[in-house]
Protein backbone atom coordinates (compact mmCIF):
# COMPACT_ATOMS: atom_id res chain seq x y z
CA UNK A 1 0.00 0.00 0.00
CA UNK A 2 1.80 3.36 -0.87
CA UNK A 3 1.59 6.70 1.10
CA UNK A 4 -1.38 8.14 -0.65
CA UNK A 5 -3.23 5.11 -0.31
CA UNK A 6 -2.31 5.08 3.36
CA UNK A 7 -2.99 8.80 3.74
CA UNK A 8 -6.47 8.57 2.45
CA UNK A 9 -7.19 5.47 4.52
CA UNK A 10 -6.33 7.33 7.29
CA UNK A 11 -8.47 10.77 6.97
CA UNK A 12 -11.53 8.85 6.24
CA UNK A 13 -10.78 6.90 9.75
CA UNK A 14 -10.36 10.59 11.12
CA UNK A 15 -13.76 11.67 9.92
CA UNK A 16 -15.50 8.86 10.81
CA UNK A 17 -14.69 9.10 14.13
CA UNK A 18 -14.73 12.88 14.32
CA UNK A 19 -18.36 12.45 13.23
CA UNK A 20 -19.49 9.80 15.74
CA UNK A 21 -18.10 12.41 18.36
CA UNK A 22 -20.29 15.74 17.59
CA UNK A 23 -22.34 14.59 19.86
CA UNK A 24 -22.44 13.32 22.93
CA UNK A 25 -25.67 12.47 24.40
CA UNK A 26 -26.78 11.78 28.35
CA UNK A 27 -30.85 10.84 29.35
CA UNK A 28 -32.78 11.59 32.10
CA UNK A 29 -35.70 9.85 32.78
CA UNK A 30 -38.01 12.82 34.52
CA UNK A 31 -40.51 10.73 36.46
CA UNK A 32 -37.91 9.41 38.75
CA UNK A 33 -38.08 12.78 40.44
CA UNK A 34 -41.87 12.81 40.88
CA UNK A 35 -43.74 11.16 44.11
CA UNK A 36 -44.13 7.73 43.91
CA UNK A 37 -47.77 7.81 43.91
CA UNK A 38 -47.34 9.63 40.37
CA UNK A 39 -44.69 7.54 38.91
CA UNK A 40 -47.55 4.30 39.39
CA UNK A 41 -50.21 6.14 38.11
CA UNK A 42 -48.10 7.42 34.59
CA UNK A 43 -46.34 3.58 34.55
CA UNK A 44 -50.10 2.46 34.55
CA UNK A 45 -50.98 5.29 32.17
CA UNK A 46 -47.91 3.95 29.85
CA UNK A 47 -46.69 8.07 29.90
CA UNK A 48 -42.96 8.27 29.58
CA UNK A 49 -40.71 11.13 29.72
CA UNK A 50 -36.76 11.27 28.95
CA UNK A 51 -34.67 14.16 29.38
CA UNK A 52 -31.78 14.37 26.38
CA UNK A 53 -29.00 16.71 26.94
CA UNK A 54 -26.90 16.89 23.76
CA UNK A 55 -23.29 18.19 24.24
CA UNK A 56 -20.76 19.36 21.70
CA UNK A 57 -19.24 22.29 19.49
CA UNK A 58 -22.46 22.91 17.98
CA UNK A 59 -21.56 26.65 17.52
CA UNK A 60 -25.05 27.91 15.38
CA UNK A 61 -25.20 25.05 13.86
CA UNK A 62 -29.19 24.11 12.54
CA UNK A 63 -30.34 21.00 13.86
CA UNK A 64 -32.95 18.79 12.10
CA UNK A 65 -35.08 15.89 13.37
CA UNK A 66 -35.74 13.15 11.30
CA UNK A 67 -37.73 9.73 12.15
CA UNK A 68 -36.04 6.12 10.89
CA UNK A 69 -38.29 3.43 10.77
CA UNK A 70 -37.54 -0.61 10.44
CA UNK A 71 -40.15 -2.99 9.06
CA UNK A 72 -40.38 -6.59 9.90
CA UNK A 73 -38.07 -7.49 6.75
CA UNK A 74 -35.43 -4.98 7.92
CA UNK A 75 -35.83 -2.47 5.40
CA UNK A 76 -35.53 1.32 6.37
CA UNK A 77 -37.65 4.77 5.64
CA UNK A 78 -36.49 8.00 6.76
CA UNK A 79 -38.78 11.26 7.24
CA UNK A 80 -38.48 14.43 8.01
CA UNK A 81 -40.25 15.79 11.55
CA UNK A 82 -39.87 19.58 10.91
CA UNK A 83 -41.34 21.87 8.76
CA UNK A 84 -38.40 23.25 6.71
CA UNK A 85 -39.35 27.16 8.04
CA UNK A 86 -38.54 26.22 11.36
CA UNK A 87 -34.74 26.36 12.05
CA UNK A 88 -34.13 25.07 15.59
CA UNK A 89 -29.97 26.06 15.88
CA UNK A 90 -27.81 25.17 18.79
CA UNK A 91 -25.84 27.95 19.99
CA UNK A 92 -24.66 26.22 23.23
CA UNK A 93 -22.61 23.76 23.85
CA UNK A 94 -25.21 22.15 25.75
CA UNK A 95 -28.55 21.92 24.34
CA UNK A 96 -31.94 20.02 25.89
CA UNK A 97 -34.83 18.07 23.95
CA UNK A 98 -37.60 16.11 25.93
CA UNK A 99 -39.43 12.90 24.57
CA UNK A 100 -42.97 12.42 25.83
CA UNK A 101 -44.53 8.99 25.16
CA UNK A 102 -48.60 9.28 25.93
CA UNK A 103 -51.57 7.24 24.64
CA UNK A 104 -53.33 8.26 22.09
CA UNK A 105 -56.78 6.71 20.89
CA UNK A 106 -56.84 2.89 21.27
CA UNK A 107 -53.94 1.89 19.91
CA UNK A 108 -51.78 4.91 19.40
CA UNK A 109 -48.81 6.23 20.83
CA UNK A 110 -48.26 10.06 20.74
CA UNK A 111 -44.22 11.11 21.15
CA UNK A 112 -43.98 14.92 21.47
CA UNK A 113 -40.62 16.62 21.32
CA UNK A 114 -39.94 19.45 23.10
CA UNK A 115 -36.76 21.96 23.11
CA UNK A 116 -35.93 23.40 26.29
CA UNK A 117 -35.08 26.83 26.23
CA UNK A 118 -32.50 28.53 28.40
CA UNK A 119 -34.98 30.28 31.01
CA UNK A 120 -36.54 26.35 30.92
CA UNK A 121 -39.61 27.54 28.51
CA UNK A 122 -40.70 24.91 26.36
CA UNK A 123 -41.07 24.45 22.43
CA UNK A 124 -42.88 21.53 21.00
CA UNK A 125 -41.04 20.85 18.17
CA UNK A 126 -43.12 17.86 16.66
CA UNK A 127 -45.67 14.70 17.54
CA UNK A 128 -45.26 11.84 15.67
CA UNK A 129 -47.96 9.18 16.30
CA UNK A 130 -46.74 5.54 16.54
CA UNK A 131 -48.99 2.18 16.55
CA UNK A 132 -48.93 1.02 20.59
CA UNK A 133 -47.28 -2.00 21.88
CA UNK A 134 -46.70 -3.32 25.08
CA UNK A 135 -43.40 -4.71 23.82
CA UNK A 136 -41.48 -1.36 23.06
CA UNK A 137 -40.86 1.87 25.59
CA UNK A 138 -38.60 4.93 24.82
CA UNK A 139 -35.45 3.69 24.67
CA UNK A 140 -32.12 5.70 25.05
CA UNK A 141 -29.65 5.30 21.51
CA UNK A 142 -26.31 5.25 23.36
CA UNK A 143 -23.78 4.43 20.17
CA UNK A 144 -23.92 7.56 17.40
CA UNK A 145 -22.99 5.53 14.52
CA UNK A 146 -20.62 6.82 11.48
CA UNK A 147 -22.65 9.01 9.46
CA UNK A 148 -24.29 12.24 10.05
CA UNK A 149 -27.62 11.57 11.62
CA UNK A 150 -27.06 11.30 15.22
CA UNK A 151 -29.25 8.88 16.72
CA UNK A 152 -30.91 10.55 20.17
CA UNK A 153 -34.14 8.15 21.32
CA UNK A 154 -36.05 5.04 20.07
CA UNK A 155 -39.36 3.44 20.36
CA UNK A 156 -38.20 -0.14 20.42
CA UNK A 157 -38.45 -3.81 22.06
CA UNK A 158 -34.93 -5.06 23.79
CA UNK A 159 -33.07 -8.20 22.12
CA UNK A 160 -36.06 -11.07 21.80
CA UNK A 161 -35.01 -13.86 24.26
CA UNK A 162 -36.28 -17.85 24.76
CA UNK A 163 -40.32 -17.00 26.20
CA UNK A 164 -41.38 -14.20 24.03
CA UNK A 165 -39.01 -11.81 26.79
CA UNK A 166 -37.39 -8.81 25.92
CA UNK A 167 -34.00 -8.03 27.20
CA UNK A 168 -33.79 -3.87 27.18
CA UNK A 169 -30.85 -3.52 29.61
CA UNK A 170 -28.45 -6.11 27.15
CA UNK A 171 -29.77 -3.68 24.19
CA UNK A 172 -28.65 -0.33 25.73
CA UNK A 173 -25.11 -1.77 27.22
CA UNK A 174 -24.66 -3.68 23.51
CA UNK A 175 -22.70 -0.73 22.01
CA UNK A 176 -24.71 -1.73 18.46
CA UNK A 177 -26.19 1.71 16.77
CA UNK A 178 -29.52 1.33 15.95
CA UNK A 179 -29.25 0.71 12.27
CA UNK A 180 -27.81 -2.31 13.26
CA UNK A 181 -30.63 -3.66 15.69
CA UNK A 182 -32.30 -5.89 13.00
CA UNK A 183 -29.06 -7.36 11.32
CA UNK A 184 -27.30 -7.98 14.63
CA UNK A 185 -29.97 -8.91 17.70
CA UNK A 186 -33.39 -9.48 15.07
CA UNK A 187 -34.98 -6.86 16.36
CA UNK A 188 -37.79 -5.63 14.06
CA UNK A 189 -40.46 -3.14 13.69
CA UNK A 190 -38.67 -0.49 15.59
CA UNK A 191 -38.35 3.34 15.27
CA UNK A 192 -35.86 5.89 16.27
CA UNK A 193 -34.91 9.18 16.33
CA UNK A 194 -31.80 11.17 14.62
CA UNK A 195 -30.39 14.61 14.55
CA UNK A 196 -28.64 15.90 11.90
CA UNK A 197 -26.39 19.52 11.53
CA UNK A 198 -25.77 21.28 9.41
CA UNK A 199 -25.05 25.35 8.60
CA UNK A 200 -27.85 27.71 8.94
CA UNK A 201 -29.55 29.76 5.88
CA UNK A 202 -29.92 33.24 7.34
CA UNK A 203 -33.64 34.71 6.91
CA UNK A 204 -34.14 36.08 3.97
CA UNK A 205 -36.93 38.40 1.41
CA UNK A 206 -37.56 35.38 -0.37
CA UNK A 207 -39.14 33.64 3.11
CA UNK A 208 -42.54 33.68 3.35
CA UNK A 209 -42.31 31.62 6.65
CA UNK A 210 -39.06 31.59 8.93
CA UNK A 211 -39.32 30.67 12.53
CA UNK A 212 -36.27 30.63 14.66
CA UNK A 213 -36.00 28.22 17.98
CA UNK A 214 -32.45 28.79 19.76
CA UNK A 215 -31.50 29.55 23.69
CA UNK A 216 -32.77 33.32 24.18
CA UNK A 217 -33.64 34.06 20.47
CA UNK A 218 -37.16 33.13 19.53
CA UNK A 219 -39.04 34.53 16.90
CA UNK A 220 -41.18 34.11 13.72
CA UNK A 221 -41.54 35.55 10.80
CA UNK A 222 -44.99 35.70 8.14
CA UNK A 223 -44.78 37.71 5.23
Amino acid sequence: MNKKTILTALLALITVTGQAQVIKTGYENITDSLPTAMQEYLEMQRVEHFRVTLTGNFDGKRAKIKKVTCDNAGAFTERTLMSDYIHLVFTDSIETVDFMAVPYGNDSLRVNCFYIEGDGGRVRLFADTLKSDWRKILLETLTPGNGPDYPIMAYSSGIPIPGGAYWFCGLRESGTEPRLWYEKHGIKDYVYYTVTLEDDTPVSEKDDFYVKVSKGDYYGLHR
